[in-house]
């Protein structure tokens, strides 16, 4: 996915593919690691199973882009709470040590109420204090609001682009809104089975923000489910109910921020002219419907 990819702070995709097989062998040195298993990959990195002092690990290394800027960081912090355990990490590469999970057993396999329920949960067991290298949410949703005041409209009802950009400034200049460390992407193809724990999160974006920002994500993953149900307002409703109250955390915010966010995607999607996806957008607005009172 990375190939042709302009840079974002680091190097350009090709350039990245062309230089990993030697990232991969100097980690591979460096860590006296044994590969046990085929690559795996996703969207930006490539996930190595091996043998490190015994012990079963994956080798991570990923395209240096912002958002994976800090994620051994929070690993770090969270130490195996929650999250998949960080076992060693080489910035200068964007190489990480984790321990070995099973890729065949995601929680997207599982039933969505009961996956909902286990990431409300995840994210109460990741809630920390943030720490000082975090993009804060603060900032991001200044340049938010803006973006959705102007590009808004081009992608949305103009009531529902005001609406959230009315959320971004509101909500993005509370006391507390850069208290905590959050995981802004968990969702349960981000999450695998463990030996250790039943589920652990893996692949963090960490933000300093708040908890309930962080439940926008299930309602956008699995969503052909939401939009098969009977009524999709009562099904996306119920999945943020659910994870809130696994994680202790205020309803009331999750709508919001998560009509916000959703509003931004649509935003995003619809800033590529050429082939932007009209039934993303369109699912965009549901779930922002859904959010609504």
């Amino acid at each position: 996915m990375v190939s042709g990819h302009e840079p974002e702070g680091g190097v350009e995709g090709t350039d990245w593919l062309r230089d990993l097989p030697r990232l991969v062998s100097e980690c591979a040195s460096e860590w006296d690691l044994e590969p046990t298993g085929a690559v795996l990959h996703g969207m930006c990195a490539v996930v190595i199973p091996c043998r490190h002092d015994g012990d079963s690990v994956m080798l991570k290394v990923t395209w240096p882009h912002p958002e994976a800027a800090h994620e051994h960081l929070a690993l770090r912090a969270w130490d195996g709470d929650g999250a998949v355990r960080l076992v060693a990490a080489d910035p200068s590469r964007w190489a990480m040590l984790l321990e070995a999970l099973d890729p065949e057993r995601p929680l997207a396999d599982v039933d969505v109420d009961e996956s909902n329920r286990v990431i409300g949960d995840l994210l109460h067991h990741l809630d920390r204090p943030a720490f000082p290298q975090l993009v804060t949410l603060s900032t991001e949703c200044t340049r938010w609001a803006e973006r959705m005041r102007v590009e808004g409209p081009r992608a949305l009802p103009r009531r529902m682009a005001e609406r959230a950009a009315a959320i971004f400034r509101e909500l993005g200049s509370a006391d507390d809104i850069d208290a905590r460390l959050v995981n802004s992407d968990l969702h349960d193809e981000n999450v695998l089975a463990g030996d250790r724990a039943p589920w652990l999160a893996i692949d963090p974006k960490p933000v300093a923000g708040v908890p309930e920002f962080a439940i926008a994500p299930l309602m956008w993953n699995r969503l052909e489910e939401a939009i098969a149900a009977p009524s999709a307002r009562n099904h996306l409703r119920r999945r943020l109910e659910i994870a809130c109250e696994a994680g202790g955390f205020s309803e009331e915010l999750a709508r919001d921020w998560t009509f916000a966010r959703c509003a931004l995607n649509a935003v995003w999607e619809n800033e590529r002219p050429d082939d932007a996806d009209r039934d993303w957008i369109s699912h965009m607005v549901t779930v922002c419907k859904a959010m609504q009172d």
